[in-house]
């Protein structure tokens, strides 16, 4: 490849720029908000990214479709789960072309229930090529060019495979995936967990605690992800157990911040305030995640704890104590 197209101006989105332009990559960065563009063209920085490297000279942010698909060989989408059905719609006439679509958000859309490339396929078509990159990646490392490795998940192998040695280097490792349901569940439910996660340390509540969380975790996501088709492996792979662990024990991941702040006493609203406008995506997927596993028949007892802990309708220490005192059953069960 010598030219990529990436959608959503965010951290994520801006750190995946300059990794593609560090692997050599023409980037258009694409964006729908003006003030955000320019300031990233006239500084060359994103302010959630301190210590990152400037925008290299391979890196145009744009208002303009046009300007960001002209030439380009693929697409990387990073625009936040909530947000993506209506710039689907809006770049619907420059993507359809047929273009890779790979999907670098991680959530459930809420009310539907719809996976990232479930909904580019509502919107696009079949023709669409859709893959998915996920894994253990904080942007700040990835912008930092700290060694990282994600996976690459497609139907297509084909696909997978060249979107593998396009997008890879000496810092950003990726393994190929036909798996786009077990990547897609295991990156979107991880946040969920690391809400939990984070309360479980805000509270001190020690290591046995927070190790028996994400163990039982792992389970009820693989429960959820193997019922709707996922592959079992995948999650003991980087975008199941190796996503989990970063974004449940990473001091950077925005879901555990949360958590912190919950534990704390905040409210929902102020432990997102506290992000300074980030998104944490494990505030609005918790609701989608448990909404789906009932339709499909799966117990997430965790997932459903966070939940009800976001809505305001279980305190934090009272809903440790629920989990503790379910009840008993054998440990594959």
């Amino acid at each position: 490849m010598k030219k990529i197209a990436i959608v959503g101006t965010g951290a994520w989105g801006t750190a995946l720029a300059i990794h593609g332009a560090r692997a050599g990559l023409a980037v258009s960065l694409l964006g729908y908000r003006d003030d955000i563009v320019d300031d990233l063209a006239r500084t060359r920085a994103h302010p959630a990214l301190p210590g990152a490297e400037p925008l290299p000279a391979l890196v145009q942010p744009t208002m303009s479709p046009d300007e960001a698909f002209d030439g380009a060989e693929t697409v990387l989408w990073s625009v936040s789960v909530q947000f993506t059905a209506s710039e689907l719609e809006r770049l619907g006439p420059w993507l359809r072309r047929g273009l890779p679509l790979a999907s670098t958000s991680k959530g459930i859309e809420i009310g539907t229930h719809r996976r990232t490339s479930e909904m580019m396929v509502d919107a696009l078509g079949p023709d669409v090529p859709v893959a998915v990159l996920s894994g253990p990646t904080f942007a700040i490392e990835v912008a930092r060019g700290l060694p990282t490795v994600a996976v690459v998940a497609c139907a297509d192998a084909a696909v997978a495979e060249r979107l593998q040695k396009g997008l890879a280097s000496p810092t950003f490792r990726l393994y190929r995936s036909s798996d786009i349901v077990g990547v897609e569940i295991a990156g979107a439910t991880k946040n969920v967990v690391a809400i939990a996660a984070g309360i479980v340390d805000g509270l001190k509540l020690g290591h046995n605690t927070r190790a028996a969380l994400l163990t039982r975790a792992l389970a009820e996501i693989r429960r959820l992800g193997t019922r709707l088709g996922g592959q079992p492996e995948t999650f003991s792979g980087l975008a199941g157990v190796g996503d989990l662990i970063l974004t449940a024990t990473g001091d950077l991941s925005r879901n555990r911040r949360v958590g912190l702040a919950l534990a704390s006493g905040l409210s929902v609203d102020e432990a997102l305030a506290s992000l300074g406008g980030q998104v944490a995506e494990g505030v609005p997927t918790a609701g989608a995640i448990v909404e789906l596993a009932r339709t499909v028949g799966v117990e997430m007892p965790i997932s459903e704890t966070v939940r009800s802990i976001l809505e305001g309708t279980t305190a934090p220490r009272e809903a440790v104590s629920r989990l503790m005192t379910r009840s008993l059953k054998e440990e594959g069960a």
